[in-house]
């Protein structure tokens, strides 16, 4: 992005944009550039490496690394490019996440946490940051929690890298672990819902150990969808609004009837009829975004849908046969503090997730109700079969 976004900002308004050393400054340029094309980024990286692959024959054959990656659009992007082109997310919390920048932020974190919360992509433009769904759609989740001190940890951080990267190499040269089979089909179980923002799944297993191995077994599953009798977002849209969301519209109605004024600046409010979220305060000095900055927490309470996790509790509990009880639940997404709340009350032993931008309510209500969470790490749904599909037979001389 700093080698690129020269090259991009030509006839970009510089006049809003601050400090380039400021993060924010860098959401402001990636917003802008895919705000005039969604595909500009991932077009200029393309036409550099072909750029260079002309100059010089040997890079044909070389390994190529993406960094920077910051909307679906992107991936979607190099993906169609490169036949070949797998996505690694590396995640670290919050709290590591801070530690390692507080030096950038003369260690006041409320300006952090600001644009943590921006990067990560809720409330945000089609157009900007959506780091939160970058790494649910991606194809390697791997777990960046520790700090550098040691140089052996940053080996360690290598070499499991570098594992993930020959399974890309060389597709079936290892069969999936326990943990990769059931995260897999907590994402077939996300592919049934029909939300417009974020797919969800979950599934609760039984664990078996045995002298040699353990085994799994899928006691109950779930996606986040409206209930049978309630009409879901796509229905209450219709074709003429596939995007549609509920709990948006309760936040628009929310915005209008509550700020006449910018609750940072002052700053007289008209509101149009189809106006986006987040809502951009119009004094260029301001620029506060309503809808996430002046609206705590995510409001998911207002989504229509049974969540997944909740969907597959309420399924065992619907059908009969077996407790979850001393089960283990995995979920492509963080619970929301009303599903952790659920999860504690139902006796789930522990919680595997793969998509990891939880709600401090969320981390504090599981870790109160004594159940461990674990962030998932290893090949997700959306690249199973093509890393573990064994290659087919070909017969010798064929």
């Amino acid at each position: 992005m700093r080698e690129l976004a020269p090259a991009l900002l030509a006839d970009v308004d510089e006049g809003r944009l601050i400090s380039p050393k400021q993060r924010s400054y860098q959401q402001d340029v990636g917003d802008q550039i895919r705000e005039k094309n969604i595909y500009a980024i991932p077009a200029r990286v393309v036409d550099k490496i072909r750029e260079d692959e002309e100059s010089d024959n040997n890079l044909a054959s070389v390994d190529i690394v993406v960094d920077g990656i910051r909307n679906p659009s992107e991936m979607a992007y190099l993906r169609d490019t490169f036949p070949h082109f797998f996505v690694i997310a590396v995640f670290a919390p919050f709290e590591v996440r801070w530690k390692r920048r507080e030096d950038d932020y003369d260690g006041n974190v409320w300006p952090f946490r600001r644009d943590d919360e921006r990067d990560s992509g809720e409330f945000e433009r089609p157009w900007g940051q959506k780091v939160q769904l970058c790494v649910d759609r991606s194809d390697v989740l791997i777990s960046n929690d520790r700090q550098f001190s040691e140089p052996w940890i940053r080996a360690e951080l290598q070499q499991n890298m570098a594992s993930y990267i020959e399974l890309m190499k060389n597709p079936g040269s290892r069969g999936p672990h326990p943990w990769e089979l059931n995260m897999a089909q907590a994402y077939e179980a996300s592919l049934m819902s029909s939300c417009c923002k974020r797919r969800v799944g979950a599934i609760v297993v039984r664990e078996e150990t045995g002298q040699r191995l353990s085994r799994s077994y899928v006691i109950a599953s779930g996606y986040n969808e409206a209930p049978l009798d309630i009409p879901s977002c796509t229905d209450r849209g219709g074709m003429n609004r596939p995007d549609y969301c509920y709990k948006d519209e309760k936040i628009k109605a929310a915005l209008k009837e509550q700020y006449r004024l910018c609750p940072k600046c002052g700053t007289e409010l008209e509101f149009t009829e189809d106006f986006d979220l987040p809502f951009i305060c119009p004094n260029d000095d301001c620029r506060a975004r309503l809808g996430s900055d002046f609206i705590p927490g995510r409001m998911l309470d207002l989504c229509i849908a049974i969540h997944a996790e909740e969907a597959a509790v309420l399924q065992a509990s619907k059908f009969g046969g077996t407790q979850v009880d001393g089960s283990t639940l995995y979920t492509t997404t963080f619970p929301c503090p009303l599903c952790a709340k659920m999860i504690v009350y139902a006796g789930i032993e522990k919680v595997f997730f793969a998509e990891p931008y939880p709600e401090d309510e969320a981390i504090n209500a599981l870790r109160e109700g004594d159940v461990p969470t674990e962030l998932f790490e290893g090949v997700k749904g959306r690249a199973y079969h093509r890393l573990f599909e064994p290659p087919a037979y070909k017969p010798e001389g064929g």
